[in-house]
């Protein structure tokens, strides 16, 4: 049996994709943030966090 994709982790795919292609967040980190993005426990200071590090290492 398949598991069924809900629509927040269809989301999230899509948003944490489109972050990496344009430099925001760090590739390395993708698996992290769809799990807390699908569990609704990304906050601000998080994504504060990852766009500052994506930031200062390119």
């Amino acid at each position: 049996m398949s598991e069924k994709v809900t629509p927040s982790a269809q989301l999230a795919v899509l948003v944490v994709d489109r972050l990496i292609r344009s430099g925001l967040i760090r590739p390395e980190k993708r698996g992290a943030l769809l799990t807390k993005i699908e569990a609704g426990t990304m906050r601000e200071t998080d994504w504060k966090h990852e766009i500052d590090l994506a930031s200062t290492k390119g």
